[in-house]
Formats: C-alpha cells, sequence, structure tokens
C-alpha cells in the first residue's frame, strides 16, 4: 500500500512539473508572438520608409537631369 502511495505522490509530483511547464511554454509562445507582431510593424514601416526614399531620390535624378543640360 505504501508503495502505491508513494506511486501516486511521485504521478502528482510530475504531473504538477508537467502543468508549471505547459505555463512557461504558453507564456512564452505569447511574448514570442507579440514580439513577432512588433517586428511586423518595424518591417512595415521600413518598407514605407524605403518606397519614400526611392520616390525622393527618383525626383533627385529626374531634376539633376532636367538641369543637366542647361549647366
Amino acid at each position: 500500500m505504501d508503495w502505491m502511495r508513494g506511486l501516486l505522490w511521485s504521478g502528482e509530483r510530475h504531473l504538477d512539473t508537467l502543468c508549471m511547464a505547459q505555463m512557461a511554454t504558453q507564456e512564452a509562445s505569447g511574448v514570442m508572438a507579440a514580439a513577432m507582431l512588433w517586428q511586423q510593424g518595424v518591417m512595415r514601416e521600413v518598407s514605407v520608409w524605403e518606397s519614400e526614399v526611392e520616390s525622393a531620390m527618383s525626383e533627385m535624378v529626374r531634376v539633376v537631369a532636367e538641369e543637366e543640360p542647361r549647366l
């Protein structure tokens, strides 16, 4: 009987440990998901900035090309 109690107690400890590990994993997954969403937002902002820089550079090339014959 003591052997069976020992097994049940041991199993209970293992299940508690498993539950804590699963909760930690879920929390880490949530943090990781939040970080990924933040990263996606920053990547979108960088993409918009790159597009604006390309437009500005194209405009500068156009203006220089128009001014070149006058120089």
